[in-house]
């Protein structure tokens, strides 16, 4: 009896332990495969930075071999610089053991810190015969796409304004340029940080360049018109009688001052502007073949990007038969929102001939050797219109610049092609002024979007400023 007891006893423990076992597995599965990446990142892990004072953190260079950022040794480590930070704060982020890394140097942590795939196996043997001379472990390089100077005069010419510009080149996806105001100092981070955070108006540490989410206004006929001339056969020839005023039922489309335009097809409609004429392309589109088209130019999508995190663009209506709603969403107000990068992205297909590329950041990484570990090539993201009609806009574009709303964006010695954006604010009288385009407009090598927030019209703020910041680029 007591032999049986005993055996029954030991069947219990077996089980006991064998479940405590299988628990104790089950965690350290769990934790290798889901938590262990998050806690090696966690920024008040101590050894990150023991392992990471070791190597001197490797610099950020513009597309010229211009320095942006570096470090220094110090008796205490090392200390991270950044020349221009706050104009630059948005790219690169922000490097620090309290609060973690933002931007590149959170994206490429792993070259900066020297953790490559070089470093660790290639050239285990030569590293540590070149150290026993130079004594110094550093970090990879990384080589950015933007242009120093054209980054530090947009940064300049937003003044004092609230906004984003983003400047790509359209034939290969570089981003040349990319701002956000306000700003912070990436180099005060530990010290400021709880000030930025508390800025709830002023919001420094939001990327508006990537991160904002504005209806774009006018800036979206581009998408409608694209629509139009895919859909309705001979909307070339077409003809409406414009009155300033579009009454759809108990509501009223408006046009700018309800000017009347009166008869007008649609190349003069896009480069007036006008209301009433992209309202009703939009009732006759209607929400299927809008939707298609937004989603040609990847709105509703999540763009995979390796050095940027941009949020999604929508094209959405809670009603998608209303004739009111289509109506403002053909014009880029109700049901629509977006971003200046992915705005910067329409304008860049315009200028590709249908074809959006990819966009990037980096241009390369180089170890301290100067050897090339890794340099990024040009995709295709996705071809959103036939070359034809992208030619087509193309020509509205230049004519909206010529002669139409963005004549403040003209210069004497450049042509350039454009679309204006005056973007209601809901429970507001302020608009955003919004300005996309590209030039020269017969060999394209800038794309752009510029959001100055409350900015007033299309045709004035942003338009001044893309004029002076093509002529930065041309000259």
């Amino acid at each position: 009896m007591n032999e049986e007891k005993l055996l029954r006893n030991i069947k219990v423990l077996i089980v006991f332990f064998s479940l405590i076992f299988l628990v104790i597995i089950g965690y350290l599965t769990y934790f290798n495969l889901y938590l262990s990446e998050n806690i090696v990142r966690d920024s008040s892990n101590p050894r990150i930075k023991l392992s990471e004072e070791d190597v001197l953190r490797g610099a950020i260079f513009d597309r010229n071999g211009k320095q942006i950022v570096y470090s220094k040794r110090t008796r205490d480590g090392q200390k991270r610089y950044y020349k221009d930070g706050e104009i630059f704060a948005h790219v690169v982020g922000y490097n620090s053991y309290i609060y973690g890394k933002t931007g590149i140097e959170l994206l490429y942590n792993d070259a900066l810190s020297g953790k490559t795939f070089y470093y660790d196996i290639l050239g285990s043997i030569f590293r540590k015969f070149a150290q026993t001379f130079e004594g110094e472990k550093m970090g990879s390089n990384v080589a950015l796409t933007i242009d120093y100077a054209l980054q530090y005069r947009a940064y300049k010419l937003l003044g004092s304004d609230k906004g984003a510009i983003v400047v790509l080149n359209p034939k290969t996806g570089e981003i040349l340029a990319l701002i956000s105001k306000p700003s912070f100092d990436p180099e005060s981070i530990d010290k400021n940080f709880k000030k930025y955070k508390n800025d709830v108006e002023g919001n420094p540490f939001l990327n508006r360049a990537t991160q904002g989410f504005y209806p774009p206004g006018s800036t979206f006929k581009i998408i409608t018109a694209a629509a139009a001339l895919e859909n309705i056969e001979n909307i070339g020839n077409e003809k409406w009688l414009c009155t300033g005023k579009l009454k759809i039922g108990d509501y009223v489309l408006k046009d700018f001052n309800s000017e009347a335009h009166g008869k007008i097809d649609l190349k003069k409609a896009f480069t007036k502007s006008c209301n009433f004429t992209f309202g009703s392309l939009g009732m006759e589109l209607g929400f299927n073949n809008l939707n298609r088209e937004a989603e040609k130019f990847l709105f509703n999508n999540d763009m995979v990007l390796e050095d940027l995190v941009i949020r999604k663009s929508i094209y959405n209506l809670e009603d998608k038969n209303s004739r009111a709603l289509l109506a403002q969403s053909a014009i880029g107000q109700h049901g629509v929102a977006t971003n200046p990068l992915q705005m910067a992205l329409v304008t860049a297909t315009i200028a590709n001939e249908g074809i959006m590329m990819k966009p990037y950041l980096v241009k390369e990484i180089k170890d301290e050797y100067g050897v090339v570990l890794e340099r990024k090539k040009p995709q295709v993201l996705t071809r959103a219109i036939d070359k034809e009609i992208a030619e087509k806009i193309k020509e509205y574009m230049i004519d909206v610049v010529n002669k139409g709303t963005g004549v403040r964006a003209k210069l004497s010695n450049i042509v350039i092609a454009g679309k204006t954006g005056t973007a209601e604010i809901p429970n507001s009288s302020e608009t955003h002024s919004w300005f996309v385009g590209f030039a020269p407009a017969n060999n394209p090598q800038i794309a752009f979007a510029i959001i100055v927030e409350k900015g007033g019209t299309g045709g004035k703020r942003a338009a001044e400023i893309a004029r002076e910041l093509v002529s930065e680029y041309i000259k």
